[in-house]
């Protein structure tokens, strides 16, 4: 599951280096993510399955062009997901866990491709606004391969700019993403980015 999310969480991620030019709504996201380099901020998730269980996490993220992301899970448990642009890591608390993976082989296999900020996201993905809901504006994108780790998503978005997200995948779970507090184009720690592997913690690398 954690790195299924991954697959999303890049793709979420990936908006942010988008450079198309799309009418309307698009529009304001296309201002919006190509004036944005960085972002800090709040995240409130709940992913609702196929059986109708429901699951709610909350926590941080920080993402910073090209291609690096600190996604940090605090409730209801501790997990850290980290792409400091050559490798992603996976930190499970609970378990004292650490997995990692080349980040360019994760990003070849997904959307997350458009992580290093070169790709069109026209280029895979069709884009069509949808009708005003919650008070956001919103913008859905659906794979243009049938081969991706999600069969659509949707942006929504405030005067403010992006403020949240949801995935419908192939497993009849649907991801919704709330952003809060977001910083855009915040002065980031150096570090932000680094992770040290906690002393006795079982080390996986795929």
């Amino acid at each position: 599951m954690p790195f299924r999310f991954l697959k999303f969480l890049t793709a979420t991620i990936a908006t942010f280096a988008c450079s198309s030019a799309i009418a309307g709504s698009a529009t304001d996201l296309q201002r919006y993510l190509t004036d944005t380099q960085s972002l800090r901020g709040e995240f409130q998730q709940v992913v609702t399955q196929r059986s109708g269980k429901v699951q709610r996490s909350s926590g941080t993220l920080v993402i910073a062009k090209p291609g690096k992301f600190r996604w940090e899970y605090l409730k209801p448990y501790q997990q850290l997901l980290l792409g400091d642009g050559k490798q992603v890591t996976l930190y499970d608390a609970d378990l004292m866990q650490v997995t990692i993976k080349p980040q360019g082989k994760l990003l070849d296999a997904s959307p997350a491709a458009l992580l290093a900020g070169q790709a069109d996201l026209a280029s895979r993905y069709t884009l069509k606004e949808l009708p005003e809901k919650d008070q956001l504006q919103w913008v859905e994108l659906t794979p243009k391969q049938p081969d991706q780790s999600f069969e659509r998503a949707r942006i929504g978005l405030d005067k403010a700019g992006v403020k949240a997200m949801e995935l419908d995948d192939h497993f009849n779970q649907t991801t919704r993403i709330q952003f809060d507090k977001l910083e855009r184009n915040p002065k980031l720690a150096a570090d932000v980015f680094n992770f040290t592997i906690p002393a006795g913690a079982d080390v996986i690398r795929e």
